[in-house]
């Protein structure tokens, strides 16, 4: 679509003293018919022009209208988020949404009522959602869809004609047929039964549904694979044969797909270090099937027993995957360094390797702690070596200011019959530590080199923190006793102190969590703003083609500069690919941190007689908040279950006190708890204490 033609209809709006219907347009403009037709609907959908009810047409910029997503509250009210990102967001009542539910395009008009901003909805441009996964709620004559999407506020509707052989509690693809109106819920149809809230795995079937997340490939994408991969693999083009270097892989115990292996060399001035990618830009190339679903999934996805990966396993296990012992074509990236870390020269090589070895991180830490003995010399030189370097690559990014936040995450355990039988934190050992630096320096010496010799490309780009926000965490963590200054300037250093000071508290992950929630999202972009959280001029991603698709997109721009790929560097398409996949690694978070959560909360109710260990974390006007560090899960004591005295709340001071006891409840105390009652629509928990 030719953007003149958008100008020119947008200019001939503004122009006019009033708006215009689609034929005074079309005599006005003399378009073609068809073509007007269409680009009215895109001017529509990206928010420039607003059609009325009677039919009429005018640009928004006149008719002083903001166009934003709304962000909906199980409340019943929402906010609107402005695509000026120059524009805060606003309060929206829920009387002025006009029909507009969670995740709607809308336009809308900025208000003052009492002294106070407010969005008043005028027009959906586009819906948000069209279906949702919920559960059924049955009565006699029709049901109701539960949305698993708290702030989709409204129940949906559901007739008797598609309810009849629904029953409760039975969890379902619905597709709004009918948006809300006049004080009416929306209405829907069931395109799916995915089974009954209790059956054995239904949360994951929610979550794949949820965030429409395939797990099976395209028989295109198959036949593709098939027919090329081995092709791919004896045409592979001029490369060095890094086959004699003695390498290594150092992944978890559960993974399949390496495609990062390291080698490593001590030299009279220093190191030299050896990272190989896997070479999947020489598989999946521009506008093929493979590339297309590659795009489209952008990342690999994980849940607690599976793998939703971005790549067919042909690819991402087998031929792309650096086994050992099998030749593998790969990207390296060869590193020189002097005695203190310090990068020197960096060099560039279409590689063919062969690794020696499939290691595992607590396999390397055991050699590391001494719990582990090998008789290979080559094996204890790459880690003792790989050690010595890791330790000086810490120290030197600590001193620039790099932010170390270092997070557990759970390990959900199974038995042989896939029953979930314990939670534990994930234990980040010194041998995670290597490959994560061996990875941040190829990744940012790509896009230095990348920065250097052309125009364009995609980065990992992290925008400085909220001053604001920072400012109320420091004073949360007054609530539990640890002092944080506020400082006059925010720098990654100066995150950093509060960071360790933090990580050294007994309240190290829930207040390191707070202290994320103040930075910005890391992104893809191909502006390079550099990375704040690494203290980087200029970063990338190039470490994880198989299951990031930057990854592969960073590969190509390298290829095509030093190795004649055949690839066109379109600023366009990057831009529009980078935002793509930002949005799908954010999907892919969500549906990550969604199924923990159910996991976390279906072994809560396993294991309902079972008292845990937890402190408050904060206080509301009903009860508090409590943290249990053994499941890493936040959960709510409402002030009701405490029936031993009258209970009030003191916000000022965070304490929640006995009238006739004294008795105090404060953020920061410790207490024991059992699960009381689990909501699976909200994904909440609620616990009683255990004296």
């Amino acid at each position: 679509m030719d953007e003149i033609t958008k100008k020119e209809i947008i200019e001939l709006l503004k122009q006019s003293s009033k708006p215009l219907n689609f034929n005074q347009i079309l005599y006005l403009s003399g378009i073609e018919k068809k073509v007007l037709r269409k680009t009215l609907r895109t001017l529509i959908i990206e928010g420039k022009i607003i059609k009325f009810k009677n039919g009429k047409y005018a640009p928004c910029e006149v008719l002083d209208l903001v166009i934003g997503t709304v962000d909906g509250h199980p409340d019943g009210y929402a906010f609107l988020i402005p695509e000026d990102k120059e524009l805060e967001d606003v309060f929206i009542p829920p009387k002025k949404l006009n029909g507009a539910v969670h995740g709607d395009k809308v336009t809308a008009r900025i208000v003052e009522f009492r002294g106070k901003k407010e969005a008043h909805v005028i027009k959906v441009i586009e819906r948000g959602f069209k279906r949702v996964v919920g559960r059924i709620e049955k009565s006699k004559y029709f049901a109701y869809v539960i949305p698993y999407e708290k702030k989709f506020f409204y129940d949906i509707y559901i007739p008797n004609k598609y309810a009849k052989k629904l029953k409760d509690d039975d969890v379902v693809i619905c597709e709004i047929i009918k948006y809300p109106e006049k004080g009416k819920n929306p209405e829907g149809k069931i395109k799916k039964v995915l089974g009954n809230l209790y059956d054995k795995g239904i949360e994951n079937k929610i979550v794949l549904a949820k965030y429409d997340l395939r797990i099976n490939f395209p028989k295109s994408v198959k036949k593709e694979v098939k027919e090329t991969a081995d092709f791919y693999f004896k045409n592979a083009g001029e490369r060095t044969d890094f086959t004699r270097l003695f390498t290594v892989t150092i992944d978890g115990e559960d993974a399949r797909d390496f495609d990062d292996a390291i080698s490593i060399e001590k030299t009279n001035g220093g190191y030299i270090l050896y990272v190989h990618i896997a070479d999947v830009a020489h598989y999946v190339r521009p506008g093929t099937n493979i590339d297309k679903e590659a795009y489209n999934r952008a990342t690999s996805v994980y849940f607690p027993e599976f793998a939703i990966p971005m790549l067919p396993e042909k690819l991402s296990n087998e031929q792309c995957s650096l086994m050992p012992n099998v030749e593998r074509l790969a990207m390296t990236v060869k590193i020189e360094y002097d005695k203190v870390g310090n990068r020197k020269k960096t060099s560039f090589y279409q590689s063919i390797i062969k690794s020696d070895y499939r290691l595992t991180y607590n396999y390397v830490n055991d050699l590391i702690d001494g719990k582990e003995e090998t008789d290979d010399e080559n094996l204890k030189y790459l880690v003792d070596v790989s050690k010595e370097l890791t330790d000086k690559l810490i120290k030197k990014r600590k001193r620039i200011g790099m932010i170390d936040f270092d997070l557990p995450e759970a390990t959900f355990i199974f038995d042989d019959d896939g029953n979930l039988i314990d939670i534990v934190p994930f234990e980040r050992k010194f041998s995670h530590r290597i490959i994560e630096n061996f990875m941040i320096e190829a990744n940012e010496a790509v896009a230095e080199y990348l920065e250097e010799h052309i125009d364009i490309s995609v980065f990992r780009v992290h925008d400085y923190p909220d001053a604001k926000k920072v400012k109320e965490f420091n004073k949360m963590c007054q609530f539990f006793g640890i002092d944080v200054l506020m400082p006059d300037e925010i720098t990654p250093e100066m995150i950093q102190k509060i960071a360790e000071k933090v990580k050294e508290s007994k309240y190290g992950y829930v207040l390191g969590s707070m202290l994320v929630r103040t930075m910005q999202k890391a992104l893809y972009s191909i502006d390079n703003i550099g990375h704040f959280g690494l203290a980087s001029e200029s970063y990338t991603h190039f470490t994880s083609p198989i299951r990031r698709y930057p990854d592969l997109l960073v590969h190509r721009i390298l290829k095509t500069l030093l190795f004649r790929y055949d690839y066109k560097i379109n600023k366009e398409y990057l831009g529009k690919a980078a935002d793509h996949c930002s949005n799908m690694e954010q999907n892919a978070e969500s549906a990550e941190r969604e199924i923990h959560q159910y996991k976390k909360l279906k072994f809560l109710l396993e294991n309902r007689d079972k008292v845990y260990d937890a402190f408050i974390n904060r206080i509301s006007s009903n009860g508090f908040f409590i943290f249990i560090e053994k499941l890493l899960l936040t959960g709510f004591v409402h002030i009701s279950s405490l029936d031993n005295d009258y209970y009030v709340v003191d916000i000022e001071t965070n304490t929640i006190f006995g009238k006739a006891s004294g008795k105090k409840y404060r953020v920061g105390d410790f207490v024991k708890v059992k699960v009381d009652k689990v909501n699976f629509d909200y994904l909440e928990a609620d616990f009683i204490l255990v004296e």
